[in-house]
Order: structure tokens, then C-alpha cells, then sequence
């Protein structure tokens, strides 16, 4: 009878213990379980907010990035061109821009474009061109001295049809790689339009060149072929296409004098600004295309008629530092802008000091005095 009464006991408390120890091993589960459905529900809410923040590039990202095959980036635009020219250095030619010369030929070929004042009233561009297979260049003008410093902020060879006294000085002491039509090379560099020598007062604005004329003077005189191991592209560009937070700027006057208010206006179908001087479409006469450019830089600066000279040429203070307009995709914000000496490029900064990181695509830049006035609208 007592064995029995053991082995009763011994049951019950067996049966107790199994008992208490699957409690246990229940809440256990349970409590893991949770654990892991809480933290399953963070790891989930993360990724969400990761890809919201930061997202990862799609396919069309990924082939922009990726470099095609025999193809390299234009130190002007920040685009693809053919890998053979990418260490070329570019050409900077002289073109004439009073109305009379109107229309012009090949600009629209051009990377970048400087506009400033030259004489008087009259502006002048100094167009830069990497890759351009253009049949007809021009027509082209006589250089001003800081027409040089534009050429020498991206290494390019000078290419110019005489010279003005300060100009002269300059290619003598910056002993820049220069073209000059005005001199033996004029029949191997230039031609004269036939039809523009023969009316009236046009003999002057007859002068062109182009692309196969100019590699081969260059080759002809030995210039350096290739960039300086040491030059450093003027533009930082975006990976990515860019809107500024800034002023609305979809139209953009500048008002050189009263002469000369080149506009430019935001088309939204290209994301382009688009030309237009003399209250009409600025065109290529070798295309018939409107001017169209990406970004467009005006930089404010000292400019003054030079005393006593006649023909009330210009000069302007470059090697400083100013502040400006950086405008682009419908948007325009204030910068500033610094050059060390002849041969270093500017450098650009937003207002909180940063290093511009500057839209893919062509550029204008215009040197503008700082009493004068530009509309934004």
C-alpha cells in the first residue's frame, strides 16, 4: 500500500513538472515569435524609408553612367564624344557679331560660348569648339587682349584675324598658341565668301574658316595637339540633371548697351534657353538652327573704355573676384566666381561656398559690366 502511494506521488509530481517546464517552453515560443515579427516590422519600415531617401539607379541611370565603348567625356559639356578627341585640345575662334555680319556659321557647333563687350557698344564671341565637324566658321574677327584669357581657361589654341595694340602686348607676354589670318597664314587658315566681298561695305565681314582648315594650320605651324597634363576642366558636372532652388528665370535679357539686349528663352519641351538678338531668332547660317544652350553664366565685372583710345575699346579686370548668375533649366541662382592668374580657369561657388556642380550640355558665358542691368523674369 505505501509502494503504491509512492508511485502516486511520484506521478502527480512527474505530471506537475512536465507541466510547468511546456509552460515555460510555450511562453517561450511565443515571446521569440513576437521578437521576431517585431523585428521583422523594423527591417521592413527601414528598407521603405532607405528607398525613399536614397534610391538605387534604374536601367536608363545605369547606361548613362556606363561608359560606351570608344567614347569619352567633353571637358566643355560634360557629354560623350569620340574617345580620339577627348584629350584634343579645343580651338577658341574670334566671330563677329554686329548686325551687319548677321547671320553667323557654325556657332551652333560650338561647347561654349564667352560674349562680351569689345568696342563701344558692340559685343564679340569667342567661340570654343572640341567637337565640331563644321564646313563654314565665321566670319571672323580682330582679337582684344582678354579675348586670350577666355582661350587660356581651357588650354584651347587662340584663332583670330589681327590684333589690337593691348592684344598684341598680350600674345607677346602670355605667349599663348595663337592663329592669326592676318599674316602668312591667312590662305592656308581662311577664306573670303564670294558673295559677301562683292556688296557694298561687307568686304570686312567675309571672313571664314572651318574645321579642316584649321586642324591642318594647326598641324602645319606644330602646335601642341594635346591637353597640358596639368590643365583642369573650368566645369565640375552633375551626374544628374539638376533644378536649382532658386528665382524663375524663363526669360532672360541682358543688357549689354542699348544696342546690344541679347535674350534667351526656357523652351520646357528641350530644357534648352534659346537665342535671340536683334529682336529676332539668333540662327546658324550653315544650319539654319536657332542658338540653344543649357546653361548660361553672367559674370559681373569691373569694364571701362580704355582712355584715349579712338575706337573706344575696352578693358576689364579678370584676374579677381566677382559674383554672378548661374541659370539653367528654368532657374536662376546668384554665385561667385575667382581667377588666380592668365592661365588658371575661374572657379565657381554657390553663396554657401561650395564648388558649382554644373548641368550637362553647351554653355554661354557672358563677361558683363557691373553697372549694368539684366532682367530675369
Amino acid at each position: 500500500m505505501r509502494h503504491i502511494k509512492k508511485l502516486l506521488l511520484i506521478l502527480i509530481l512527474f505530471t506537475l513538472l512536465c507541466g510547468i517546464i511546456g509552460c515555460k517552453q510555450e511562453k517561450s515560443s511565443i515571446g521569440n515569435e513576437e521578437n521576431l515579427s517585431s523585428t521583422s516590422k523594423e527591417k521592413e519600415v527601414t528598407i521603405i524609408y532607405d528607398n525613399k531617401e536614397e534610391e538605387p539607379p534604374n536601367e536608363s541611370d545605369e547606361q548613362k553612367l556606363e561608359k560606351p565603348d570608344g567614347k569619352g567625356i567633353n571637358s566643355l559639356t560634360g557629354l560623350w564624344i569620340d574617345e580620339s578627341i577627348v584629350s584634343r585640345r579645343p580651338v577658341a575662334v574670334v566671330i563677329n557679331n554686329i548686325k551687319k555680319a548677321l547671320p553667323q556659321s557654325g556657332i551652333s557647333q560650338a561647347d561654349v560660348i564667352y560674349e562680351t563687350l569689345a568696342e563701344g557698344e558692340i559685343t564679340r564671341l569667342i567661340a570654343l569648339f572640341k567637337n565640331f565637324d563644321a564646313k563654314k566658321i565665321g566670319p571672323l574677327r580682330s582679337a582684344r587682349h582678354y579675348f586670350i584669357d577666355f582661350a587660356l581657361n581651357h588650354d584651347a589654341v587662340f584663332v583670330h584675324h589681327g590684333v589690337s595694340p593691348l592684344a598684341a602686348t598680350a600674345i607677346k607676354n602670355l605667349k599663348p598658341d595663337n592663329l592669326n589670318s592676318l599674316s602668312h597664314l591667312e590662305k592656308t587658315l581662311t577664306w573670303r565668301d564670294s558673295t559677301r566681298r562683292k556688296q557694298r561695305g561687307m568686304f570686312e565681314h567675309s571672313l571664314y574658316t572651318n574645321t579642316e582648315k584649321i586642324l591642318k594650320t594647326w598641324n602645319t605651324v606644330g602646335y601642341r595637339m594635346k591637353l597640358k597634363e596639368s590643365y583642369l576642366p573650368m566645369f565640375v558636372f552633375n551626374e544628374k540633371d539638376w533644378t536649382p532652388i532658386g528665382s524663375e528665370a524663363k526669360k532672360v535679357t541682358i543688357h549689354f548697351s542699348k544696342v546690344y539686349m541679347p535674350e534667351f528663352h526656357f523652351d520646357d519641351e528641350s530644357a534648352l534657353y534659346l537665342r535671340n538678338q536683334f529682336s529676332k531668332p539668333h540662327t546658324d547660317e550653315y544650319n539654319g538652327e536657332q542658338l540653344a544652350v543649357k546653361n548660361i553664366f553672367i559674370l559681373f565685372t569691373d569694364i571701362w573704355t580704355i582712355k584715349g583710345d579712338e575706337a573706344f575699346r575696352r578693358d576689364m579686370n579678370l584676374i579677381t573676384n566677382g559674383t554672378g548668375k548661374y541659370i539653367t533649366n528654368g532657374r536662376a541662382i546668384p554665385i561667385t566666381w575667382s581667377r588666380k592668374s592668365n592661365h588658371s580657369p575661374y572657379v565657381f561657388r554657390d553663396i554657401d561656398g561650395n564648388i558649382l556642380e554644373v548641368n550637362r550640355g553647351k554653355t554661354w558665358i557672358c563677361i558683363f559690366p557691373k553697372n549694368n542691368k539684366i532682367e530675369i523674369s
